[in-house]
């Protein structure tokens, strides 16, 4: 066996032990909010968007689209008492609600703001790729979310950020 054929072997084992990723098909979102009701019923066992851990962005006329966690794990250094961890199964960070005091440090840090405030329980909310099986892909009638391996979602995150970052009228 050349050298070249073990390097490209360990390569795909590898590639084989990546978690997917959740990534947005923002072509085909509508806006409907569904994908904020798969998720909110999911965790919280109620149709309450601000008790999402996803959220769709209306902006007239340039964006319509979901917005999704980026599972960066940047909020894990800021909690101030540990409570936030990197599944190493499905590579979600996660927060442990019921230990979290709801000091908003993490939600500060986070580049992209997909961390909210649960507003009756004054707890951090983030998107925990629901152990694996996500409710807002499932629940999304147009198929504008995904759940992807890494090789095939990295092209649709690009995507999301380009068309975002290109609408200069935003301002």
């Amino acid at each position: 066996m050349s050298p070249r054929s073990v390097s490209l072997e360990r390569a795909k084992q590898i590639m084989d032990r990546y978690p997917k990723m959740l990534v947005v098909y923002p072509k085909r979102c509508t806006t409907c909010g569904r994908c904020t009701l798969h998720c909110s019923f999911a965790h919280e066992k109620v149709n309450n968007p601000a008790k999402s851990r996803i959220h769709v962005i209306r902006y007239e006329p340039y964006v319509d689209s979901p917005v999704v966690c980026w599972q960066c794990g940047i909020c894990i250094n800021s909690c101030p008492i540990g409570v936030i961890k990197r599944n190493t199964t499905t590579g979600a960070v996660v927060v442990d609600e019921e230990k979290c005091n709801g000091c908003g440090q993490c939600q500060l840090v986070c580049p992209i703001g997909m961390i909210t405030m649960d507003p009756t329980r004054l707890v951090a909310l983030k998107c925990d790729l629901c152990k694996g099986d996500p409710a807002c892909v499932k629940g999304c009638p147009y198929n504008a979310l995904g759940y992807e391996k890494p090789e095939n979602g990295a092209y649709y995150r690009r995507l999301e950020s380009a068309l975002v970052l290109g609408r200069k009228e935003l301002g």
